[in-house]
């Protein structure tokens, strides 16, 4: 499940870790899981277009959600989740290439709880259902010699083990300093210091304070930050290369190795291959592989996927490391699911995933079927319809979920519906 009950109470690719003035984010893959794309060289600050006076951005969401599991009945009160979340963020040049963002967001359940549902999609602070407002980014921007460029402050990142989650309502984000550098062709060199996130296992938690586990500290709980180091390479036509170390002081170290190649010789052929492993300094580590094999050629995407997690226990799992690396927590793997996440990178699971998607110009239809096979309750199937559309300036994304999962609803399937309506605006 990825909502909070009521009554319960962390690219780095550069195109979205630099996101933010003028420079374009580059959007992650969608198919068949979020994954690490290697950016577009990021280029240099460039004047707003109102000749320095910045922009306002934002969107305003409206979320839904309704399951069947336990008792529930699809559409009642006692299966049902909701939220609404709106965000802005301001951008200007200061000067040549020096940019300032920063944004606040503000998360409400409308009263919802009082007819309507009995869960959120995010954590809303210790009363479960007081509006929440906090600052989500706050950074500069500075473009340097020699092609390179520092972003500093709160901001989202994009990188195999840490990552904003952009499932929930309401991303996780994190105070971190990125520094990157594109002087070699076709090449992002990137190393980052991340002193705090927001995430949590399954969730994101909206607090001002933006720290883990009720203090200023990293993750894991551990009083210190943590590093990362990429390189990423797409010199070659339509193949992006990447590797990626991680590095939690005292605590564990990680590895990231990824290849993507697409329209393989013009056929519209895609593979993708990843290899990662996870060490605890304690002496515990663990790997997990996986292939794609996919076809996109106008309107129409397919693909095929498979991974292998190692049958090594009490290590963290092939997952996002910011948001727990647990149960709840998404993985980068090919074969991530669409909504029930913490099988694919648990212990000894093997996993496939087949799906596509069509547009049909009117609305984009996708299917996605998930295989989980793992130690322990771990085994999951998942089947998943999503329809995307617009509704005048609204982007409207509905989903149907079937999900029979060992350690959920005492065994038995259930089936769970989203409707996420967004509307982006500018001020």
């Amino acid at each position: 499940m990825k909502f909070t009950k009521l009554s319960l109470i962390a690219a780095l690719a550069m195109g979205t870790a630099f996101a933010g003035g003028d420079i374009d984010p580059v959007e992650p893959a969608v198919e068949p899981a979020p994954a690490p794309v290697a950016p577009a060289p990021v280029a240099a600050v460039s004047a707003d277009d109102c000749g320095g006076c910045g922009k306002i951005t934002g969107t305003a969401k409206l979320w839904y959600g309704t399951d069947d599991i336990g008792n529930a009945d699809l559409f009642g009160k006692s299966g049902a989740f909701g939220d609404a979340y709106v965000d802005l963020k301001y951008s200007r040049k200061l000067m040549d290439n020096v940019t300032v963002n920063a944004g606040i967001a503000g998360l409400s359940t409308l009263g919802l709880e009082n007819e309507l549902v009995s869960g959120t999609w995010a954590g809303h602070g210790p009363d479960g259902v007081d509006d929440a407002f906090w600052v989500n980014e706050a950074n500069v921007v500075i473009g340097l010699p020699m092609n390179t460029f520092i972003k500093a402050g709160r901001q989202e990142l994009d990188t195999p083990f840490f990552y904003s989650e952009k499932w929930n309502i309401a991303a996780n984000t994190f105070d971190a300093v990125v520094v990157g550098n594109t002087a070699l062709p076709g090449t992002t060199l990137v190393g980052a210091w991340v002193g705090r996130g927001n995430g949590t296992p399954g969730q994101v938690v909206a607090l001002q304070n933006t720290s883990i586990n009720g203090g200023h500290k990293a993750f894991t709980g551990a009083s210190k930050p943590a590093y990362a180091f990429g390189i990423i390479n797409n010199s070659l036509e339509g193949v992006a290369l990447q590797g990626w170390y991680y590095r939690i002081p005292t605590v564990a170290q990680a590895y990231w190795l990824q290849a993507d190649a697409n329209n393989i010789m013009g056929t519209g052929l895609e593979f993708g291959a990843q290899y990662a492993v996870s060490d605890l300094l304690s002496g515990a580590d663990t790997n997990a592989w996986g292939v794609k094999l996919g076809y996109a050629m106008d309107k129409l995407k397919v693909y095929g996927a498979y991974s292998q997690r190692a049958d090594d226990a009490n290590t963290i799992d092939i997952s996002n490391i910011a948001t727990g690396h647990t149960v709840g927590s998404e993985s980068r793997l090919y074969t991530e699911a669409y909504w029930n996440y913490g099988y694919v990178g648990a212990q000894d699971a093997s996993s496939f995933a087949i799906g596509g998607s069509y547009d049909f110009g009117i609305a984009n239809v996708g299917l996605q079927y998930t295989d989980v096979d793992a130690v322990g309750n771990h085994d999951l199937q998942e089947g998943a319809l999503t329809i995307g559309t617009k509704l005048g300036p609204v982007n409207a994304d509905l989903a149907y979920v079937y999900t029979s999962a060992d350690d959920q609803n005492n065994g038995d399937s259930s089936n769970t519906l989203l409707f996420m309506f967004n509307l982006p605006f500018s001020l």
